[in-house]
């Protein structure tokens, strides 16, 4: 941060009202994150890939712009996926977000699916994630069925209980299905594995078996989880593996969860399951020439992210501009230091041995938040290698 910018922001910071400094403290607080330095320090001793450690790395997508209009939205998406899939990335994930613009480019996951299923050969095709409450089971056996058939058994999905109550005007039942999504939603998977595996199911008194086959016997799952331990836990029992990111929770909490999943996983008999967390992340030849190219791109992101969080977030609306800016500029410090892939491929390892520290098996790397096209597609290289420098510990 410049001293001139870091200047206007302590500046502005002073205007605050005791009680919006409060919010302020509290807020950054909850985010693990301290006031903007001119030079943030990194938080601990940046560490190198250890010869013991594994990461398996995929592409995910969640753009924070879904209201922006022109003729190549999905180019992007398209162009990575192609990429990702010669160069030996795990996966790609399409989210599904309805009605605001973080995420907005992706209200159906399965339709972007089965076109990049058509323009890739081996790469896993992930919905990051379907909010299975909004559909019908049988739908969603359905269509990730022909997405399975058009990319020869290359689908998984992450499931989500929903996030925003306005999304639930389109699910079965409305609004009403809102307070329990989460149950419903295990209820759910349940129906559409037996539906994957050919079972017949009575639906409303219809016996009904869904077609196309798909080409797995069965559909591997993801349980999408931000907060809640219990959903942590309830993913293991059912041997399902866990999608996560490091937003809104503090690493620390995340090993803990991480800790529960597993032993839940292991009482409940299932193999080991796979932790995946979201990551933001563009890699460059040059750190301090990527902390510029990152800046305002990541910001404004997370300014739309805090925007839409402070529907559930009582100290985000209790922030002036000033409080907002004090907090989005420290949050852009702390993520750049220590949460994000960011920087150099030297620099990413740190972030990477911190996450095999945690217990995480796949880092979801998040590129579209911002930056222009063909400066994510130029990252991509050096992302691939970091990729490969673990790929290379497990050959």
């Amino acid at each position: 941060m410049s001293d001139d910018r870091l200047r206007h922001l302590r500046e502005r910071m002073s205007s605050l009202s005791p009680a919006q400094r409060a919010a302020l403290e509290q807020a950054m607080r909850d985010r693990d994150v301290a006031a903007p330095t001119a030079k943030p320090a990194a938080t601990a001793p940046r560490r190198t890939r250890r010869g013991s450690s594994t990461m398996e790395f995929s592409l995910f997508f969640f753009s924070g712009d879904g209201s922006a209009q022109g003729p190549n939205n999905y180019r992007l998406l398209l162009d990575s996926a192609e990429y990702a899939d010669r160069n030996g990335f795990s996966g790609i994930w399409v989210p599904e977000r309805h009605f605001v613009d973080f995420g907005g480019l992706y209200p159906n996951p399965s339709v972007l699916a089965a076109a990049i299923a058509v323009r890739t050969e081996r790469i896993q095709i992930r919905a990051g994630s379907v909010a299975v409450p909004l559909h019908h089971p049988v739908r969603i056996a359905e269509e990730w069925s022909v997405v399975d058939n058009l990319s020869d058994g290359r689908v998984a999905i992450a499931c989500a209980s929903g996030w925003h109550p306005n999304d639930f005007v389109i699910a079965p039942g409305g609004r009403e299905r809102y307070a329990s999504r989460k149950d419903d939603m295990f209820a759910a998977i349940e129906t559409v594995q037996r539906l994957w595996a050919g079972e017949t199911v009575d639906v409303d008194g219809v016996p009904v078996r869904t077609l196309p086959r798909p080409r797995q016997a069965r559909l591997p799952l993801w349980i999408s989880s931000q907060g809640s331990v219990d959903t942590f836990v309830r993913a293991g029992e059912i041997g399902a593996n866990v999608l996560t990111g490091l937003v809104a929770q503090r690493p620390a909490d995340l090993r803990d969860k991480i800790t529960a999943y597993r032993e839940a996983l292991k009482e409940a008999g299932h193999a080991d399951g796979r932790v995946t967390a979201m990551v933001h992340t563009f890699l460059g030849a040059d750190e301090d020439v990527v902390r510029e190219q990152v800046r305002g791109p990541l910001i404004a992101y997370l300014r739309t992210f805090l925007a839409q969080q402070g529907n559930f977030d009582s100290q985000y609306n209790q922030l002036d501009d000033a409080g907002r800016e004090a907090m989005l500029a420290a949050t852009f410090d702390r993520y750049f230091e220590s949460l994000a892939l960011l920087g150099t491929p030297d620099k990413g390892e740190s972030l990477v041995e911190d996450l095999v520290d945690l217990g995480v098996d796949e880092a979801a790397c998040l590129v579209d938040f911002g930056l222009e096209p063909a400066a994510v597609l130029d990252g991509l290289r050096h992302l691939t290698e970091l990729k490969d420098r673990y790929q290379g510990a497990r050959t």
